[in-house]
C-alpha cells in the first residue's frame, strides 16, 4: 500500500502544520460559528473568547507534540495512508478530550461530562478535518509534481563507477547509495551505503576528475572539498559560528559542510 510523502516527516512542513491547523481553528470558528459554538463556548457565562483562546492553545500543543513525534521517530517510521489518517484522526480526538477538561468544568452544572465530552470530540473533528485534509494533500500533490518532473534515468545509468589515478574500476554503486564524496590531498572518499550499512572507499584520485561524472548522476558541489547527494539531506542548519551545515538521513554519518557559494543550489534541491 503506497505510503505518504517522506516530506511529511521533514521540519519545514511539520512547522506548517503545527501553524496553520491553530491557526486555522481560531479564525474559522470566530468567524462562521460552526455547530454554534459561540453558544457551547460561552458556557452560558459570556466566556467565548477565553474559551476560544484556550481550546485553540490546546489544539496547537497537541498537534505540536504529536508532528514533533512524527519528526523524531522519522528514520522508523513509514506510515501508509490509512495509518496516517489514523494519526490525524487521534490529533483531533485528543484535541477535543482535553477541550472537554475545562468546558467540562463550565458546563458542570448544566450538562453531564460525557455529553461535554462527546460534544468537544465531535465539534473538533469536525473542524479540524478540514485544515488536516487540505494541507495533507497539499503536501502530496506538491510531492507528486516535483516527482513527475523529474527526468526519467534509464536504470544502468544509475551506477556509477569511480575509477582510480590508473583509469582502474574501484567500485560500481548506486547513485543513490551515495551520501557524498569528500577530498581530502590526493585521495577522495566515496561515503556510500552497502546493504544499509555506511561505508567509505578512500580512492586515489582528484576531485576535478570526478566532478562531470557526480554531477551528471545528481551530486552537487556543496563546498570546494565535498560533493553532496541532497537525496539524503535531513535537514540543512546553522552551527554556533553561523556556518551551515547538511544533516544527513542516516544514523552515524557526519554533517556535511555548506559553504555560501553553493548553498542556493543545494536548498533548490531540497
Amino acid at each position: 500500500m503506497r505510503t505518504i510523502s517522506r516530506a511529511f516527516y521533514k521540519m519545514p512542513v511539520i512547522t506548517i502544520f503545527i501553524t496553520g491547523i491553530p491557526l486555522f481553528y481560531f479564525l474559522f470558528v470566530l468567524a462562521y460559528k460552526p455547530f454554534l459554538m459561540d453558544e457551547f463556548l460561552a458556557v452560558g457565562a459570556g466566556r467565548y473568547t477565553l474559551n476560544l483562546i484556550v481550546c485553540t492553545l490546546i489544539v496547537l500543543g497537541v498537534v505540536s507534540l504529536s508532528r514533533m513525534l512524527l519528526y523524531l521517530l522519522r528514520r522508523r517510521l513509514d506510515l501508509n495512508w490509512p495509518l496516517y489518517i489514523l494519526w490525524c484522526l487521534s490529533e483531533a480526538v485528543v484535541s477535543g478530550l482535553f477541550m472537554s477538561i475545562p468546558m467540562g468544568i463550565g458546563w458542570g452544572s448544566v450538562r453531564p461530562y460525557f455529553t461535554v465530552m462527546s460534544l468537544c470530540v465531535l465539534y473538533t473533528s469536525g473542524i479540524l478535518v478540514f485544515p488536516l485534509s487540505i494541507i495533507s494533500m497539499a503536501v502530496q500533490m506538491n510531492d507528486l509534481v516535483r516527482e513527475i518532473g523529474r527526468p526519467v534515468i534509464p536504470e544502468e545509468k544509475t551506477l556509477i563507477r569511480f575509477y582510480d589515478d590508473q583509469k582502474r574500476v574501484k567500485l560500481v554503486v548506486s547513485s543513490e547509495s551515495v551520501l557524498y564524496i569528500e577530498a581530502e590531498e590526493n585521495y577522495v572518499h566515496v561515503v556510500h551505503l552497502d546493504n544499509g550499512k555506511i561505508r567509505d572507499l578512500a580512492l586515489r584520485s582528484s576531485m576535478r576528475s570526478l566532478e562531470d561524472t557526480l554531477k551528471r548522476h545528481g551530486l552537487v558541489r556543496c563546498h570546494r572539498s565535498f560533493f553532496l547527494n541532497a537525496a539524503h539531506v535531513d535537514l540543512l542548519k546553522k552551527d554556533a559560528n553561523g556556518y551551515a551545515l547538511a544533516r544527513l538521513d542516516q544514523e552515524g554519518a557526519r554533517e556535511i559542510p555548506v559553504s555560501k557559494r553553493y548553498y542556493q543550489a543545494v536548498t533548490a534541491l531540497l
